[in-house]
C-alpha cells in the first residue's frame, strides 16, 4: 500500500466529490459539505451492535434548544429510510445531538442525515455489526491526536479507505495542555494553537476543546465515512490519573474528583458513545463487540474505576543503585499484588467476554488496550553512538540519555504508567485469560507514539498472544529530542535485547490497517509523510503476518 495523497486531492476529484470506489460515489463529502453553519462539526457514528448505532452531531449558532430530526437509509441517496425519528438537544449537553438508532438491519452498510434549523448535515456512512458467517474485518487502529502537533492527516487517509470496516481509537483523542504546554511550540509555527489557551479544568473547557478537535478536516472526514469505537486514555482528562488524582493535576486547580466529572461529561457529550444506563458509571467504560463468527472486539477501561497510583522512580533512587537492588524493587514495590491496573467489575466482564468468545469459537479475539502489556526492559546503551551524540545534545536531551543510560545499565522496566508498572494486574489478566480458555489474545494498544510488534508471555513464560502497538496520529515519541541516530539505535537495542519485542519503530506518526480473515491477520503499519501541513503522502513501513496454531499467535 502506497499512495501519494494532498489534503485537496484527497478530498476532493476533478467534480468536487470525494474520491471513492464507484459504489459510493453518490455520497457527498465535499470540504464545504463536510460541515455548514448549522452542523459545524460535521457528522459522526459508532459503538455499533448488530442492530443499532450511535449517530452523533452538534447544532451550532444557537442558545435555545432545538428539535433535531434525523433519518437512516439504505442508500446514499436517502430513498430507502430504515429509521428516523426527532430528539430535543440543548445548552444542557452543548447541543450536541446522540441518537441510539436501533431496529437496523446487521451487518450494513447504512447512511444518515440530520436536519435543524432549515439545514440539513452531511451525509454520514455508517455500518451496523455483522451476524453469522463473515470473511473479513478491516479495522483501522488509532491512538493520540494531540492537535498542536499537527494536522489529522492519518484520519483523511483512513476517510479515503472504503474497505475499513470500523476504527477503533485506543485513546488520547485530545489532548488537555496549555498553548504553551506540550505541542505548543509546533502548533504556534503551524498556525494550530489550543483552545482554550489555557489548560482545560471546567465542563466548558473540555467542551472547547473537544470542538476544536472535531473541527480539523481529517477528523471531519473520518467520522462522516466510518464508525468509530473508542475508549480513553489519560490526556481526555489529564495526564497519568489514577483514581485518586493525577500527575497533572494540582491542588490550585480545584477538586480532583470535580475535574474528572467534567471531562467524562464532554466525552460523552461530543463522542458517538452510548451514555451509561440509568444504573451505570460513567467511568466504566468498556465493552464487547462480536463480529459475526469472526472476531470478538474487549475494550478495556484502566484509568478512572481500578488504577493504583503510578510508582515514580525518582522517588526510589536509593534503592536502584545496582541490578540486584533494583531488581528486589521491582518485586516488592511495583509487583506489589495489591496495586491494581483494572478493577474488580472490569475484570470480571473481561472473564466472560472472553467466555462467551472462545465458546462461541470465533477465530479471533481483539483487546482494546491503552498502554504497552509486553514485558520491556530498558536495552544497555553500551554502543559508542550514544556517547558520541551525547556531546552535541542540549542539557535536556543529555539528562535524558543519562536517565536512559541507568536504567538499561539496571536492566529496569521504565514504563511505570504502562502494564510493566502493574506486573501482578498483568498476571491477573493473563489468568483470567487462560481459564477462558483464551491464549490467543490480539492486543491493539496506543499510547507510546511508538509502532510495536509484540510476542506476550507471562511470568511463567506461556504464550498469551500478540500485540499490536500503533504510533500517534500526530503526537511524537517522548524523547524525540535526542535526535534520529540515537532514537533509532535505541530502538534497535529495545528489539535486540527483549524477547517480547519483535519490532519497533518511533520514526512515523500514523496508524495501523489490521485486516482479519479465516486463515491469518495481517497488520499493516501505514505512515503519513508529514503533519506539518496539509499535504502528505503514506506508506506501509512494515507488514506484520500472524496465524493461529494450536491455539496461540505467532507472527508468520
Amino acid at each position: 500500500m502506497s499512495s501519494t495523497i494532498t489534503r485537496r486531492q484527497a478530498l476532493v476529484g476533478v467534480s468536487g466529490t470525494l474520491l471513492l470506489p464507484a459504489a459510493c460515489s453518490t455520497v457527498s463529502l465535499r470540504p464545504h459539505a463536510l460541515a455548514n453553519e448549522v452542523f459545524a462539526h460535521g457528522v459522526a457514528s459508532g459503538d455499533p451492535r448488530a442492530t443499532s448505532v450511535v449517530l452523533w452531531t452538534r447544532v451550532s449558532g444557537t442558545d435555545a434548544a432545538v428539535p433535531v430530526d434525523w433519518q437512516v437509509a439504505s442508500d446514499p441517496d436517502l430513498l430507502s429510510i430504515v429509521a428516523r425519528g426527532r430528539i430535543t438537544t440543548d445548552a444542557d449537553r452543548d447541543h450536541t445531538v446522540k441518537v441510539v438508532a436501533d431496529g437496523l438491519p446487521a451487518g450494513r452498510t447504512l447512511y444518515y442525515q440530520f436536519a435543524a434549523n432549515g439545514r440539513q448535515s452531511p451525509v454520514g456512512r455508517t455500518k451496523t455489526l455483522p451476524r453469522g458467517e463473515l470473511d473479513e474485518l478491516v479495522v483501522a487502529i488509532v491512538s493520540c491526536s494531540n492537535y498542536p502537533f499537527g494536522f489529522f492527516n492519518g484520519y483523511e487517509a483512513i476517510a479515503d479507505d472504503p474497505a475499513i470496516d470500523v476504527v477503533v481509537h485506543l485513546g488520547d483523542y485530545i489532548y488537555e495542555y496549555d498553548e504553551d504546554g506540550y505541542g505548543g511550540p509546533q502548533g504556534k509555527r503551524i498556525g494550530r494553537i489550543h483552545e482554550p489557551r489555557h489548560e482545560i479544568v471546567t465542563l466548558s473547557d473540555y467542551r472547547m476543546r473537544h470542538a476544536q478537535y472535531k473541527s480539523d478536516l481529517g477528523s471531519l472526514a473520518m467520522h462522516a465515512r466510518h464508525p468509530l469505537i473508542a475508549t480513553w486514555d489519560d490526556h481526555e482528562t489529564t495526564n497519568n490519573p489514577w483514581t485518586g488524582g493525577a500527575q497533572n493535576h494540582q491542588p490550585e486547580e480545584g477538586d480532583w474528583e470535580r475535574r474528572r466529572e467534567a471531562s467524562l461529561r464532554a466525552y460523552y457529550e461530543w463522542m458517538p458513545i452510548r451514555d451509561p444506563g440509568p444504573d451505570g458509571a460513567p467511568e466504566e467504560l468498556w465493552r464487547h463487540y462480536e463480529f459475526g463468527d469472526l472476531a470478538s472486539l474487549i475494550t478495556l477501561e484502566s484509568r478512572h474505576t481500578g488504577r493504583s497510583k503510578q510508582i515514580e522512580l525518582g522517588d526510589y533512587e536509593d534503592r536502584l543503585t545496582d541490578p540486584e537492588r533494583a531488581r528486589l524493587f521491582y518485586a516488592e514495590v511495583v509487583g506489589d499484588p495489591e496495586r491494581r491496573l483494572l478493577s474488580a467489575d472490569m475484570e470480571r466482564f473481561v472473564a466472560d467476554a472472553l467466555s462467551a468468545s472462545v465458546r462461541t469459537g470465533r477465530r479471533w479475539r481483539l483487546i482494546g488496550n491503552q498502554t504497552i502489556m509486553a514485558s520491556v526492559v530498558a536495552p544497555r546503551l553500551d554502543d559508542p553512538l550514544f556517547a558520541q551524540e551525547r556531546e552535541r545534545m542540549s542539557d535536556s536531551a543529555r539528562g535524558l540519555l543519562d536517565m536512559l543510560t541507568d536504567f538499561g545499565a539496571l536492566r529496569l522496566a521504565g514504563n511505570m504508567d504502562a502494564w510493566d508498572g502493574y506486573p501482578a494486574a498483568r498476571e491477573r489478566f493473563y489468568r483470567i485469560a487462560r481459564e477462558a480458555g483464551a491464549r490467543d489474545l490480539l492486543v491493539m494498544t496506543g499510547d507510546t507514539h511508538v509502532f510495536w510488534a509484540n510476542a506476550l508471555y507471562d511470568a511463567a513464560g506461556i504464550a498469551m498472544g500478540v500485540e499490536l502497538g500503533t504510533s500517534g496520529i500526530t503526537s511524537p515519541r517522548g524523547f524525540y529530542e535526542l535526535g534520529a541516530a540515537v532514537t533509532d539505535r535505541f530502538d534497535e537495542l529495545v528489539a535486540g535485547q527483549n524477547d517480547s519485542v519483535l519490532w519497533v519503530d518511533g520514526r512515523y506518526r500514523g496508524y495501523i490497517r489490521l485486516s482479519l480473515t479465516e486463515e491469518l491477520a495481517r497488520a499493516d503499519f501505514v505512515a503519513v509523510s508529514n503533519i506539518a501541513s496539509p499535504n502528505f503522502r503514506t506508506r506501509t513501513v512494515k507488514t506484520a503476518t500472524i496465524v493461529k496454531t494450536d491455539g496461540t499467535l505467532r507472527y508468520a
